[in-house]
């Protein structure tokens, strides 16, 4: 199988909207819960798919996601949760994980 590549990256400042728009939850052995604050968010994808992950990633390290038809929709996804404006993305090329 592909593997997940991380294509862009933005570090989570003050100038952005915290804990943001959307309530995340986790749920395993010891009930549901929030997430720790997010720190970071990942855009990833597969080799050759348009179609893209937008990761969360936490101050704990644990990660959500969510899933997007384009790049444009997760830019657009990012803007409304946190404020991140589209110009703070950093490219990169990672295997994601």
């Amino acid at each position: 199988m592909p593997e997940l590549i991380t294509t862009k990256k933005v570090a989570l400042g003050p100038q952005h909207l915290r804990p943001g728009r959307t309530k995340h939850t986790i749920r395993d052995a010891t009930g549901e819960r929030e997430f720790a604050p997010f720190v970071t968010l990942e855009i990833a994808s597969y080799p050759n798919e348009q179609s893209c992950y937008l990761f969360h990633i936490s101050e704990n390290g644990e990660v959500a996601d969510t899933w997007h038809q384009t790049l444009e929709d997760a830019f657009d996804q990012a803007e409304w949760e946190f404020g991140v404006q589209r110009n703070e993305w950093v490219d990169v090329h990672i295997p994601f994980g």
